[in-house]
């Protein structure tokens, strides 16, 4: 009997879960396409209806928690009132917040940071990774420029040098938490590193333009 629509999204997002589940269990370059097929309950061939290979899957993983992602952008936008600042400061908030306490979102960061080996094997996967830090530069420049034209970052921000402190903080704030879970409460931790990060971009003259 033919799926419907709605069937076949429910099956593929069962598959990308399962996919996540097995990635965090066993590191994406000892999972395989059979691994994931048993752990949702499907057969192999089920899953190939869905994702040519383990790079699509991944790839479908990636977008489903960036949509998510840019939901809540938009959301605390909106919730801000236009003060693209402030939907920043909340945007980074609530990202640490799905990190800690949204069991998908945890687990995705644990296999991007941790269970991602960065071997020849996965080098198509760690392609994919890289398009999407780049598209997430990109977002951060948008952020950034927002902010410049609401004149709530200085009009000569160096905005290349502040993508990079600004990534090297959350990433390193991610790592760190993920590494070592036990060692701080990400929930007291990461407002506090955020709004020292801000404040940086406000005041810090090393994050100005070069005269």
């Amino acid at each position: 009997m033919r799926k419907t629509k709605t069937e076949a999204l429910k099956t593929k997002e069962h598959l990308m879960l399962a996919a996540l589940d097995t990635f965090h269990q066993r590191g994406v370059a000892r999972s395989s396409l059979n691994e994931i097929a048993q752990s949702a309950g499907v057969t192999r061939g089920a899953l190939y209806w869905h994702f040519r290979n383990k790079e699509d899957l991944f790839d479908s993983l990636f977008q489903r928690v960036c949509n998510d992602i840019e939901e809540c952008i938009q959301h605390d936008l909106e919730c801000s009132d236009g003060d693209h600042l402030a939907a920043f400061r909340l945007m980074l908030l609530k990202f640490f917040e799905r990190i800690e306490n949204n069991s998908i979102h945890n687990k995705f960061y644990t296999v991007l940071f941790i269970k991602c080996e960065h071997t020849e094997q996965n080098a198509a996967i760690v392609a994919l990774m890289e398009k999407y830090r780049l598209l997430w530069r990109e977002k951060l420049n948008t952020i950034l420029q927002n902010c410049i034209a609401q004149q709530s970052l200085p009009t000569d921000l160096d905005t290349e040098t502040t993508i990079i402190y600004l990534k090297s903080t959350v990433d390193g704030l991610i790592n760190q938490w993920l590494s070592s879970p036990v060692g701080f409460e990400l929930n007291q931790v990461a407002p506090r590193v955020i709004d020292i990060a801000l404040d940086n971009l406000k005041q810090h003259t090393l994050l100005r333009k070069a005269v």
